[in-house]
């Protein structure tokens, strides 16, 4: 088969979605010599070559970058041109396309949560989202939740919708070189312990209630942990992002900026606690990625998480300050604890890989023979 990948969400801002279709690429290539691939870069990416250099990878370019101009125009051309079998786009297809498509929908949350996107945004993934969906052969998504949602909203057949989980990478590991931990935590302004949030900075984190949760153990603990909080700002959240930062101002949290993807798995390491308290995901892999470096996980009880937690951390209603802030205390104070969490977070994310996610997608793939 000729089978063509939309890339375009290796240049933006969703990180979730960033990382999904990197690894999924790098292990279908790793995995299948048999089919040829042709993956799509947006004209913004630098250098694609470098990224998948596999003899059956052949990289095209997609100009313009708007999806105004790449979905109606550029793309069915270049898909008639490189005579593709099955086509996978990202979250919105091409309204003609001259091949079979399958889509990858992560989450429908701005139907089920609208308050957390802005107007525009909303407006968009609304009116483009289902159609596309729709006139899907398939629909690749990450979790039970997320399928369920697609097809009650939707109105979509369950068997046409796949749960494809994430995976997590192997970089994400215990570490034992405490000096280079050590160094990577300075070089984002962090000392001493720490707990850690990883996301972007937006509502839908829920970035308050943790926030007021630390306040609270702090207050009635005197605990000399400080909260890490690393993520970029998203520029759609201006507002939210200055009035979390006010609100931080006098607790000590730590606001990192955007992590290195090399820095990332030595911030987990270098973390007690990693604490996830979101309203709502399609997934939620950062849990899986604390999890994989040994990290005890508190995370909200909300959406998906409850499928990427499992038995192995401890969930908590994502509204409530105070019981998330006896779940940290309760992990902070308790060694034992904290170890049995550690033990069974290492043991819980061998059931995620992405060879795993590339065969099931791969699995897909060959139904459009």
């Amino acid at each position: 088969m000729r089978i063509g990948i939309d890339l375009h969400t290796l240049t933006n801002l969703m990180q979730g979605s960033r990382t999904y279709i990197y690894n999924l690429v790098k292990s279908l290539l790793g995995l299948d010599n048999s089919n040829e691939y042709f993956l799509y870069f947006p004209n913004t990416a630098t250098d694609p070559n470098i990224l998948f250099r596999q003899s059956n990878a052949h990289s095209r370019i997609i100009f313009p970058s708007s999806r105004f101009i790449r979905l109606p125009f550029s793309f069915p051309l270049k898909l008639a041109a490189d005579r593709i079998d099955a086509f996978h786009c990202q979250y919105m297809a091409p309204p003609i396309c001259p091949c079979p498509y399958l889509i990858s929908l992560h989450d429908i949350i701005h139907e089920t949560s609208p308050q957390f996107y802005p107007p525009g945004l909303r407006f968009l993934m609304h009116h483009f989202y289902p159609t596309s969906a729709r006139r899907a052969a398939k629909i690749l998504t990450i979790s039970q939740y997320s399928k369920g949602q697609i097809a009650e909203i939707y109105k979509i057949p369950e068997d046409r919708i796949v749960v494809t989980y994430v995976g997590v990478s192997d970089d994400f590991r215990p570490i034992p070189d405490q000096e280079k931990i050590k160094r990577v935590a300075e070089r984002y302004g962090i000392s001493g312990e720490y707990i850690l949030f990883v996301g972007r900075i937006e509502p839908r984190k829920n970035l308050g209630t943790l926030i007021d949760a630390y306040y609270l153990l702090k207050r009635d603990r005197c605990i000399d942990h400080r909260l890490v909080i690393a993520g970029m700002q998203d520029p759609l959240f201006r507002d939210f992002h200055n009035s979390i930062s006010a609100k931080a101002a006098e607790s000590r949290v730590v606001f990192t900026g955007g992590v290195a993807e090399d820095d990332l798995p030595y911030l987990y390491n270098g973390a007690d606690l990693f604490v996830y308290p979101s309203f709502a995901e399609g997934f939620g892999l950062p849990v899986l990625e604390a999890m994989a470096c040994g990290v005890p996980v508190i995370a909200s009880n909300a959406t998906a998480l409850p499928e990427a937690v499992g038995d192995a951390g401890i969930m908590v209603p994502p509204e409530n300050s105070e019981m998330f802030a006896e779940a940290m205390r309760r992990v902070l104070s308790d060694p034992e604890l904290k170890e049995a969490m550690r033990h069974k977070g290492l043991q819980r994310v061998k059931l995620f890989t992405w060879r795993k996610t590339a065969e099931k997608v791969l699995e897909a793939y060959a139904e459009q023979k």
